[in-house]
């Protein structure tokens, strides 16, 4: 039998061994949470363009996000609740930072019946976009129009590139992505153009890594004061 006051080292000891066990598991999530973040753009008509689908440019948006090893992911979603179907997605990159985007693959995490190939057509309408290379690199829609991104799917599109480079180029305007939506009211289409980022948001890997963190603190804090007061009851 352990005498109160050796009882009493003997939990102390054993809790914070626990906790900092625990809590280097936290850590470890944080360290090795891939991807980190990603940061959300949306979609603006083209100046000069087509207005047929103008009300329709805030249901696109796409992610990019660092996906570890050297890549970034942009993640075109579609948001529409009807039948628009996003069919092509366009890159312009301008001289001053050629070489920013490199080893192209396309249908990465898609979700939902997606399928596109690799693409070098031009974006419709793009000649009215201040900036934009002629010299365009994509992907269109593979086969019918069942495989275009349609409501609540997905497209993935990785790359050889800065994750944090990539963000500014965007922000600049010296990298712009352009996207062509079909199956507008009346059979029509119509382009838009990247926009300046929404939002930035952790991934949930991340976040589940913090709260593991503080949790536990907050559990081992609690369970010592809880000994503490215990201990001082008996004595």
């Amino acid at each position: 039998m352990f005498a109160p006051a050796q009882s009493y080292l003997f939990d102390m000891k054993a809790t914070t061994i626990i906790s900092l066990f625990l809590t280097g598991i936290g850590a470890t999530v944080i360290a090795t949470s891939a991807p980190a973040s990603a940061t959300t753009f949306g979609f603006n008509n083209i100046t000069g363009g087509d207005t047929v689908g103008d009300a329709f440019a805030p249901n696109f948006s796409f992610n990019v996000t660092d996906y570890g090893s050297g890549k970034v992911l942009f993640k075109f979603l579609n948001n529409a609740s009807s039948e628009q179907a996003l069919k092509q997605v366009a890159f312009s990159v301008d001289s001053s930072v050629s070489g920013i985007l490199s080893n192209i693959a396309v249908n990465v995490g898609n979700s939902g019946t997606v399928d596109f190939e690799l693409s070098s057509q031009n974006l419709s309408q793009s000649n009215n976009i201040s900036g934009w290379d002629g010299t365009t690199f994509g992907a269109d829609t593979k086969g019918g129009n069942g495989n275009a991104v349609q409501s609540r799917e997905s497209l993935g599109i990785t790359f050889t590139g800065n994750y944090n480079a990539v963000l500014a180029a965007i922000n600049a305007g010296t990298l712009q992505v352009g996207i062509h939506v079909g199956s507008l009211p009346r059979g029509a289409s119509d382009s838009y153009v990247s926009t300046p980022p929404s939002q930035s948001v952790p991934e949930p890997s991340t976040l589940f890594g913090v709260g593991l963190v503080f949790g536990l603190a907050s559990l081992s804090k609690a369970n010592n004061g809880k000994k503490w007061k215990q201990k001082q009851f008996n004595a």
